[in-house]
């Protein structure tokens, strides 16, 4: 993944983020790996607590837009967890 896509990636995800009110706290992205890990750390806007809840609330928006993105042409990982 060229340093290009995995811009437009973060930027994807985190308007992602934004409409479920959770803010971006860490992505990382390892492409060392086979299929790629997309590792997202996440919290709430308002502070409160996340729960394993609200990271399979967020999977499932940002499966789908890293999907309709193309920006990968390979499979992946992806892991949503709290701090």
């Amino acid at each position: 993944m060229n340093k290009e896509n995995k811009h437009k990636l973060e930027k994807l995800i985190k308007k992602v983020a934004n409409i479920w009110a959770f803010e971006i706290c860490s992505l990382n992205i390892q492409t060392n790996q086979n299929p790629i890990v997309i590792k997202i750390i996440i919290k709430k806007t308002n502070g409160g607590d996340i729960s394993i809840d609200d990271c399979a609330i967020f999977n499932n928006p940002a499966s789908e837009e890293i999907e309709n993105s193309n920006l990968l042409n390979c499979s992946y990982v992806l892991e949503i967890s709290s701090q």
